[in-house]
């Protein structure tokens, strides 16, 4: 089954890479991805996980984005749990109060000593689908970088009982700035979270940054290096910081691929990581 939604997706992909491009002004774009990832979060049990993201963008003017995420994953243990999009420990050897006493974490049958025997099995399913939102105050010029406020929904759509996602609504919101100079691009962003809580979740409020830097060789490709990582989501967990390289090459003006190899270089990040991607735009 798993085999199957892949093979779809990736037709799907070339087929929309194969249509023509039409329309002066392009106001949507359609993305599908696979990535791969594995390490320990800082637990005692490896978690090998895979995560199909389907990305659809809608710009209504020149300042305005939004960003719907659908992501299907698999996860071959229940030591973690993701929260839009990002993998956190929540383990009880971490002091996180998995065992149902005190403390923030993963509580009740999924993380508690009633389900240890679980969490070496494999789930998969639909992920936590997540809304971002962006509004450019300032437009880039030749002097300031584009000023982007960010406004971030997650909504409850992971089965919580299997560990895919916490069963809650998230909030958040954060700015991004944007610069070219020349053929160099540069991008930095921060974002606050408030997670939900539930009977079997507990996640603290924590932040997500990322920053990176791209030179466009030509008009068909680029490549760039970026730095992603989050505070502790969960008491006793340790920080996230994750390194990526990142290659694209757009075969036509509105259709893209591209791929990345990433490194964790802090306990609560995969050891390895990687991914492709494709989108097209109209």
């Amino acid at each position: 089954m798993q085999a199957g939604l892949v093979h779809g997706l990736a037709v799907l992909v070339f087929a929309l890479l194969a249509l023509p491009a039409w329309g002066a002004e392009q106001r949507y774009s359609l993305g599908v991805g696979f990535e791969f990832a594995t390490g320990d979060y800082g637990t005692d049990t490896t978690t090998d996980s895979y995560r199909i993201p389907l990305t659809v963008n809608y710009y209504p003017s020149d300042r305005i984005d939004l960003s719907l995420e659908i992501p299907y994953i698999y996860q071959s243990s229940g030591t973690t749990v993701s929260l839009g999009g990002m993998r956190f420990p929540g383990d009880s050897d971490m002091g996180s109060g998995m065992d149902g006493g005190g403390g923030s974490g993963m509580m009740g049958d999924f993380g508690g000593s009633d389900g240890a025997e679980d969490r070496t099995e494999s789930r998969s399913g639909l992920g936590d689908i997540t809304l971002t939102a962006g509004y450019i105050v300032v437009k880039e010029s030749a002097a300031i970088p584009l000023v982007r406020p960010i406004a971030y929904v997650k909504f409850p759509t992971a089965d919580e009982d299997e560990g895919l996602g916490t069963g809650e609504f998230d909030f958040g919101g954060g700015l991004s700035l944007a610069k070219w100079f020349g053929r160099w691009s540069t991008y930095v962003e921060g974002m606050y979270i408030a997670p939900g809580s539930s009977s079997d979740f507990e996640p603290d409020n924590y932040w997500t940054y990322q920053g990176s830097l791209g030179y466009r060789f030509t008009d068909h490709l680029s490549s760039g290096l970026a730095l992603s990582g989050a505070t502790a989501a969960f008491d006793g967990a340790p920080d996230a910081l994750e390194a990526k390289a990142r290659i694209n090459y757009w075969t036509s003006e509105r259709a893209s691929l591209g791929g990345y190899v990433g490194k964790g270089l802090r306990e609560g990040s995969p050891d390895y990581g990687a991914g492709i991607f494709g989108a097209i735009s109209w």
